[in-house]
């Protein structure tokens, strides 16, 4: 999968935290499962989307979320994904 796709895969775990009444810090292990990436290929991604400012992690990668810029960027580039009956 190309680093595009899984930056939208990212945001959109980040984004469907905030919709749980009282969102928390979203744990990179748990990103990682959700996805079926390694921890070391998402660790890259992570970083790479912290250094754009589109989601905010820790130092040591472990916990992360998603920035009013990240919820732009999703809304801007989310696609429409056909609902199969």
């Amino acid at each position: 999968m190309s680093l595009h796709h899984h930056k939208l895969q990212v945001l959109a775990i980040l984004s469907d935290n905030l919709r749980i009444p009282q969102p928390q810090l979203v744990p990179t292990v748990t990103i990682a499962r959700q996805m079926d990436i390694s921890l070391p290929k998402l660790n890259q991604i992570l970083k790479t989307m912290d250094g754009l400012g589109i989601i905010q992690t820790d130092s040591d990668l472990q916990y992360s979320l998603i920035t009013p810029k990240g919820l732009n960027y999703l809304s801007e580039r989310q696609l429409v994904v056909p609902t199969i009956f």
